[in-house]
């Protein structure tokens, strides 16, 4: 407060004008000197170092104490635009804490007797309503009551002009401090958010553990908004079902399949309230277990699916820095999760690579490295799988005698499990070759596997033994696909003497055919392979087409034949490509 001698010049001047009214000056002169010192004190309170309430206060004071009002408030604008009470004196008790203006603020003084504004009046029990402008915009609202006696004249409300002028400028930056120091706040709150979201980025990374990656992301967003119940709902393949949820009794938040609310969530981009979703399951479901806010897990353009948060104890509302915090997490939560499952499934594949490297490895042991010399006949044989690893087998067998044992097979499913299958019927059939009758052989073979498999395995299996010397071929036919048998003339029959696939049956009986190979016949062993090789339309190569080729192919080697039949099976798929493996085996008699 600026000085002058001894006492500062507010009481400098309030003793100047005790003189004159002792010596008798004329009235207007004092009531304007009167004025001029409440002016002066006003001014001054306005800029000392009180808090701002205190100022405010303290001026509306002053002017009712020249004004000789019955009561006052002062109202400032809020970043909403209404206006809130800031200080007030004698007002009735139920005095609301906004203005209740009834359209824009008033830019000239307005008496209760205009009209305008009759709820502001009514509530406060005023008599003048005068702005304070800066910039051409109000800032604040200086309300009067009565005054004792007399009403506000012209004199009175050129004072209350001046004062909104002394008043403009210091409330004007009382705002600016206000919203400065709001500011401040918000940034203080932003960067803890984003210290928190930084370690939390860190442990999420660091994890790849999907239960642990929710307990923590739910854990954080209960703390940060400081909420005591939190559901983590995913999207799956038949609808949105709870993945993870804190501090909800058992049973509450079970899971959602409903189609509707599925399709409700893919369109969920922002957090919202419980209580502005659409009615139906979710909004039932969210509302029985006491849910207040909702925030979706975006990743990219999707919607993966949300978090719900029960309400606050303190009864607060969740603004928009709560939102942003928690869709920035519901963003690291989706994130992390995506990455969990990319990285159980790159060790998945990892594990079905070796799986299947492995499969590799044992089913190409188990096809034979050299073709056995057979004077007077021809043998070729060849494999194509469809996948990487393939269900079918073939194999030479020496036997006493000069025999040869041939074998075709083709095991039920793929990968690993088949290989291993197929590995057991090939040493089986290499140990018992020979020691036994070509159905016994099958008997043994049939038992073996309906014993040491699952039920639902099972093993197509043609096996033929050829003595060279007589030019017999005795078969048995385990469901296989009947070979097909080309004589001299160039007719063709089926080998299907035998009896059902091997493991199925427990009891299963087999029976034993044979032929005689005489010069230029031939016995062609296939898989479904080449028979249901089919069409993009789905027509099969089918067993026409296969007799059709061989019969074509008769005068020319196994070889030949062997890959011709290949070629036309694989050109007859053309862009359908393979649907099963291809394994041809030809026996031919010179």
């Amino acid at each position: 407060m600026t000085s002058v001698g001894d006492l500062p010049v507010v009481f400098q001047y309030q003793r100047a004008l005790d003189e004159f009214r002792r010596e008798g000056h004329e009235p207007p002169l004092l009531k304007r000197m009167s004025e001029l010192i409440s002016l002066l004190d006003l001014t001054t309170t306005l800029n000392s170092a009180l808090s701002s309430e205190e100022i405010l206060d303290a001026a509306l004071l002053i002017v009712l104490g020249e004004l000789q009002a019955s009561r006052g408030c002062l109202l400032v604008r809020e970043e909403d635009g209404r206006f809130g009470m800031r200080a007030a004196r004698g007002l009735p008790g139920q005095a609301p804490a906004h203005a209740p203006l009834s359209g824009d603020a008033p830019s000239e003084i307005v008496l209760r007797e205009s009209g305008l504004h009759p709820e502001a009046f009514a509530a406060y029990g005023l008599e003048l309503l005068c702005p304070v402008e800066k910039r051409g915009r109000t800032i604040a609202l200086l309300g009067l009551g009565p005054r004792e006696g007399r009403s506000y004249a012209d004199d009175a409300r050129a004072f209350l002009r001046s004062v909104a002028a002394c008043a403009s400028t210091p409330i004007e930056n009382g705002l600016i401090h206000r919203e400065l120091r709001q500011l401040n706040q918000r940034l203080s709150v932003k960067v803890f958010q984003l210290n928190n979201l930084f370690d939390i980025s860190r442990e999420l990374t660091a994890s790849f553990d999907e239960e642990s990656i929710k307990n923590l992301v739910t854990s954080t967003l209960m703390g940060h908004l400081m909420v005591s119940r939190c559901a983590l709902y995913l999207t799956e393949a038949d609808g949105v079902s709870l993945a993870h949820e804190r501090g909800a009794r058992s049973g509450e938040a079970s899971a959602l399949l409903d189609p509707a609310a599925t399709a409700l969530v893919e369109t969920l981009r922002m957090p919202l309230t419980v209580a502005e979703l659409p009615a139906g399951s979710l909004k039932d479901r969210l509302l029985r277990t006491r849910m207040a806010f909702l925030v979706p897990l975006r990743i990219g353009e999707r919607t993966e699916g949300f978090f719900a948060v029960g309400e606050r104890p303190s009864g607060a509302s969740f603004n928009e820095e709560d939102g942003d915090f928690a869709m920035t997490l519901g963003r690291q939560a989706a994130a992390a999760i995506e990455a969990v499952r990319l990285h159980r499934m790159r060790v998945e594949k990892q594990r079905q690579d070796r799986e299947m490297q492995i499969a590799r490895e044992i089913q190409q042991s188990l096809f034979p490295s050299v073709r056995p010399s057979l004077p007077g006949y021809e043998l070729s044989a060849l494999s194509h799988p469809c996948y990487q690893v393939g269900g079918d087998h073939y194999d030479f067998i020496p036997l006493p005698d000069g025999r040869v044992a041939l074998t075709i097979a083709d095991v039920s499913g793929k990968g690993a499990p088949a290989s291993i299958l197929m590995a057991s019927v090939h040493a089986s059939l290499r140990a018992l070759a020979g020691t036994l009758t070509p159905a016994a052989l099958m008997s043994r073979v049939n038992l073996f596997l309906y014993e040491s498999t699952q039920a639902n395995k099972y093993v197509t299996l043609f096996y033929g033994e050829l003595d060279p010397a007589s030019r017999r071929f005795s078969y048995v036919n385990a469901g296989h696909i009947p070979p097909y048998h080309v004589a001299a003339d160039g007719s063709v029959s089926r080998l299907g003497e035998g009896g059902p696939v091997l493991g199925l049956l427990e009891d299963a009986t087999f029976d034993t055919g044979s032929i005689v190979l005489a010069p230029g016949e031939s016995v062609t062993m296939v898989t479904d392979g080449v028979t249901e090789a089919a069409t993009p339309d789905g027509d099969e190569f089918g067993d026409e087409r296969v007799e059709a080729v061989l019969h074509a192919c008769a005068e020319r080697t196994a070889d030949d034949a062997l890959h011709s039949l290949a070629d036309a099976a694989t050109a007859w798929a053309g862009a359908a490509g393979c649907s099963d493996d291809l394994t041809i085996l030809m026996l031919k008699a010179h």
